[in-house]
């Protein structure tokens, strides 16, 4: 009983990893291991990462959990529905954060690579970070304080130095901040408007550049 104990413990607290990440300590994050991700059938990595796109999983069924075992077998099913619907190598994100404040490794290799994801239709030199819910009409969950916490930490973590959450660049022939909402790259309700006044148009401020800046 102990062993396994201490096995389950190890794939839940990831061990720290040694490559240039952003200069915020690795928060607690659920690894492929800990919510048993299916393999990727491929994938491929990006030479450089600037850029946090936000996104929302648009099923209010995915707010709808209480603890992270439950939010685990709903990152399983988006990872179904991703590969098996959509025909994806994997998962689109890479990144996941729940209601509660539990973070989860997307795609294969996104807490040591720059794996490149499948999440905006852009997908060059970003990360998908994504709320679990539906922010939008019809459902309007309501973003916790827990849920940004964790999302602002795991960005603040992962993006490479340096990064400070702030400022823009050109993105799919727009200019778009280095944190931003899908909606900003390309026409979709994404992340919900609800999710959406947490990053804002002001590409220097916002609740979540500044969260995420705090935490650098």
């Amino acid at each position: 009983m102990k062993a396994k104990l201490l096995s389950l413990l190890a794939f839940t607290l990831c061990a720290s990893v040694s490559f240039a990440a952003g200069s915020a300590t690795q928060p607690t994050i659920c690894n492929r291991a800990c919510w048993s991700a299916r393999s990727a059938t491929s994938y491929t990595y990006m030479s450089a990462l600037n850029r946090a796109v936000i996104h929302h999983t648009a099923s209010a069924g995915d707010y709808n959990t209480t603890s992270r075992s439950t939010s685990a077998a709903k990152v399983r099913a988006i990872q179904n529905y991703h590969m098996d619907t959509n025909g994806w190598s994997d998962i689109g994100y890479n990144f996941l954060t729940d209601k509660l404040g539990n973070n989860f490794e997307g795609r294969v290799n996104s807490m040591t690579k720059y794996t490149k994801g499948a999440h905006d239709a852009v997908n060059y030199n970003s990360f998908g970070f994504n709320m679990m819910g539906y922010y939008h009409p019809p459902y309007n969950n309501t973003p916790t304080t827990s849920g940004l916490n964790a999302l602002a930490a795991v960005i603040a973590w992962r993006m490479p130095n340096p990064f400070t959450g702030y400022g823009s660049g050109s993105y799919n022939g727009k200019t778009v901040g280095y944190v931003c909402g899908h909606r900003d790259a390309n026409p979709t309700a994404c992340p919900g408007d609800g999710l959406y006044a947490y990053i804002g148009t002001n590409y220097n401020g916002g609740y979540l550049r500044n969260e995420i800046n705090h935490r650098i």
